[in-house]
């Protein structure tokens, strides 16, 4: 008889030590692995590391943002519909450019690299004409293409 009320002390004693982990457990909002895509409204987060490309995607499901790297360099591109690249910002081991891209073509350019830099203005029709300004080896250099193509270089 002795053992018997010994044992069901243990027993009580382990089931109640049961009950209290289950209830602990419970007193928080219950917490799912996720599995899929969730949308979360807002966060907030100090750090963060991405391994692999980052896009950002419009309510169309569209991307608008596509942050990738490579061994070397990375690149932030800012689509506009139907995935038109509108501005761009490079990143290699050589320099870096910032680019704006128009609706209908055209766009600038802000580029360096180990011999120098340069702005560079597209046309919107491809062979319309376009201009540069440029540092190349220490020497001021400006370019201008006009409507017919034709080339024109000034170095100081």
């Amino acid at each position: 008889m002795l053992r018997l009320r010994e044992k069901l002390k243990y027993m009580f004693l382990g089931g109640l030590l049961t009950f209290a982990g289950f209830m602990f457990a419970n007193m928080n909002s219950d917490i799912q692995a996720q599995s899929g895509s969730e949308t979360i409204d807002e966060l907030t987060v100090r750090k963060v590391t991405v391994l692999e490309d980052l896009t950002v995607k419009a309510d169309d499901g569209e991307d608008r943002v596509v942050i990738s790297s490579d061994e070397d360099g990375g690149n932030i591109t800012c689509l506009g519909p139907e995935r038109r690249r509108a501005a761009s910002l490079l990143v290699n081991e050589m320099g870096g450019m910032v680019a704006v891209h128009g609706k209908e073509g055209g766009g600038a350019s802000l580029s360096i690299d180990e011999e120098g830099g340069s702005v560079a203005i597209f046309p919107v029709i491809e062979g319309q004409g376009g201009a540069a300004l440029g540092i190349f080896d220490g020497n001021g250099v400006i370019i201008t293409v006009d409507r017919f193509g034709e080339f024109q270089s000034f170095e100081q």
